[in-house]
């Protein structure tokens, strides 16, 4: 299932109907015009991503490894599924978070994972049909659970020790995946993404399993509305979400929490114009933590990443929390 690939290789299917402005859309993680001008990572070593192709239901999957391990014995470690925006990669994706999540999974020997959707998306559920991995169905719960299964098998990962993070429609991905296969994970973070709304209301197709969640939302984000409904970007329509509370409401009921502290985290910054709320449940079954930050000010951005386009556009970045920290 697995090859080593030696050079990048062109994505397995173009969707022919993007236009100008959907191809902005993309760059929630890079402007393909503006990727020269990407930030540098904080240590070279944390941007080298080794490149493989991974073929599930006949196509051919890009997926990045980074692996801080110098050799193949030892004992089992965390498996770190990174689901990437929208036309993002594995590349975008480093940069930004400034490579943090690959330096954190040095300190702590886990192995991280950047597989690709096709096309750049992924079926999500929110049935946007510009998108080839929606209008085809392509099965990315699917292709993850193989995925996960074979890293267990073949990079010493431990199997209670799966995580997955994911930015914008990566977060609604990691939304599903944790619905559907709600027993391959330990915990999620999902990052400026709610719930897509046909997987909310299908409810009875999710796992029984308990989970940790932390969600991340801008409650300022012009992408993915804080309020739910319409998903859109340069007057493009994309698919329905429900609210980030609706979005934590779910998993609080699906981990039977029985209250809900809420708090303010330190104005650590007061000169970017956000303020963090923490709502955490409480009494969750099997100690697990659901939590929301309400990044107040915030947009479709990672906080304390790269401001990847200009604010008018996606709204501010928080400097109050580090996502990659807190995801961690």
């Amino acid at each position: 299932t697995w090859s080593w690939r030696f050079s990048r290789q062109a994505r397995t299917e173009v969707e022919p109907t993007r236009t100008a402005g959907a191809a902005r859309w993309g760059i929630l993680l890079a402007l393909a015009a503006c990727k020269s001008a990407a930030p540098a990572t904080e240590a070279d070593d944390v941007s080298e991503v080794k490149q493989f192709v991974f073929k599930h239901e006949g196509i051919v999957r890009d997926v990045g490894i980074f692996d801080p391990r110098q050799t193949k014995e030892g004992a089992r470690r965390p498996l770190v599924v990174v689901l990437h925006g929208g036309l993002g990669d594995d590349d975008d994706t480093i940069a930004l978070s400034f490579g943090k999540m690959n330096g954190l999974a040095s300190e702590d020997d886990a192995l991280v994972v950047y597989p690709s959707g096709v096309g750049g998306h992924w079926n999500d559920g929110r049935n946007v049909h510009r998108y080839v991995a929606q209008r085809e169905r392509v099965n990315d719960v699917g292709f993850l659970e193989k995925l996960i299964d074979e890293l267990v098998e073949k990079r010493s990962i431990a199997p209670a020790a799966g995580f997955f993070v994911g930015v914008s429609d990566g977060a609604m991905m990691a939304h599903r995946f944790a619905c559907e296969r709600t027993s391959k994970l330990r915990a999620f973070t999902a990052v400026i993404g709610a719930m897509p709304y046909n997987v909310a209301r299908r409810r009875a197709r999710c796992g029984k399993a308990p989970l940790s969640v932390l969600m991340i939302n801008g409650t300022d984000d012009p992408i993915v509305p804080w309020a739910g409904g319409v998903v859109e970007f340069d007057e493009q329509k994309l698919g329905k979400v429900v609210s980030a509370e609706r979005t934590f409401g779910f998993w609080r009921r699906h981990n039977e929490c029985e209250d809900v502290a809420i708090s303010l985290i330190p104005d650590f910054v007061p000169d970017d114009g956000t303020r963090i709320e923490r709502r955490k449940a409480t009494g969750c079954r099997d100690d697990n933590k659901v939590e929301l930050f309400a990044v107040q000010g915030a947009g479709h951005t990672w906080p304390s990443g790269w401001q990847y386009l200009p604010p008018s556009m996606v709204g501010a970045t928080s400097q109050d929390i580090d996502a990659s920290i807190a995801a961690w």
